[in-house]
Parts: C-alpha cells; structure tokens; sequence
C-alpha cells in the first residue's frame, strides 16, 4: 500500500459520510460484525486503479441502508425504491473510497461502483487481502467497510 490507513482514518470517514452527510451517527464496533442476511443486506464497492491496486466494500444491513439513502436525498424511508437503495449505496461506496483513495494513493483513479442486494448471495472483490476492516452499529443496522489491497501477480 503507498500508505498505511488506520482505523482511526476509517472512523472519521465514516463519520463524514454517515454522520455529516447521510446524518446517522455509526458506533464503531470493538470486533468484526457479522450480519444477519435474513433481513436482507446489501455490498457496495469501488475498485481503485493506479499505483495502487484495490478496493473499498460496505456491507450493509438493508434498514440501515435504506435509512441513509432517504436522509442523503430527502425523502421517507418507505418512498425509495431499490433502485433508489441501490443508487445511493453505490454512492457512499463512492464517497468512502474517495477518501481512501486521496489518504493512500493519491494518484489513483476509482471505478464505477458495483452494487449487490438481497439475502443470500455472494460478492468477490479483487483478489486480495484485506488490509484494514471496522463495523459499525447504528439502531437501523449494521455496517462494516473494509479496505482490500489487490494481490500482485508473483503472488
């Protein structure tokens, strides 16, 4: 990685994003949080491309999601479609990875965001490994991002 992220730099981004933005106040997590796909949940993600290689995922619990979407833009939680979901969590995975983006490789460019939703599925992104990982809690659900630095080809 050009340079490191700490937990510490994931914390504030959320709390730019989530907080400031979306206006939910996300509680950082001692632990890694495991989700209850029954209720159904939803991953975003962008690709950063460059000098470094890698990803930013969110997963999200679908009430939590659902809820910063209608803050973001306005409007009651029941008047969003999933595509208004998916639209918005695309674009805090946007948001977050930005911001990855400009504190570990500046010079790097992002991808579109890919977006999965519903309640048993799976998602891959780059092959790698996860080099930085927090969940957050909120009343609405769960999230937890992880940041994913793309395996070389030697390896």
């Amino acid at each position: 990685m050009l340079a490191e992220i700490s937990s510490a730099d994931l914390i504030t981004i959320v709390d730019e994003i989530f907080g400031s933005m979306a206006g939910l106040e996300m509680a950082p997590s001692p632990a890694l949080i495991g989700f209850d796909t029954s209720h159904g949940y939803l991953v975003s993600s962008v690709q950063i491309v460059g000098d470094w290689q890698g990803a930013v995922r969110l997963d999200i619990d679908l009430e939590l999601a659902r809820r910063a979407c209608a803050n973001l833009v306005g409007v009651e939680p029941d008047a969003l479609s999933a595509q208004d979901i998916s639209d918005a969590a695309g674009e805090l995975a946007n948001m977050t990875g930005g911001s990855v983006k400009t504190l570990c490789a500046p010079t790097s460019r992002l991808s579109l965001p890919s977006v999965a939703m519903g309640h048993d599925f799976e998602f891959t992104v780059a092959q790698g490994t996860v080099v930085q990982a927090i969940s957050f809690s909120h009343p609405c659900g769960m999230l937890t991002v992880s940041v994913i630095e793309k395996e070389s080809a030697g390896n």
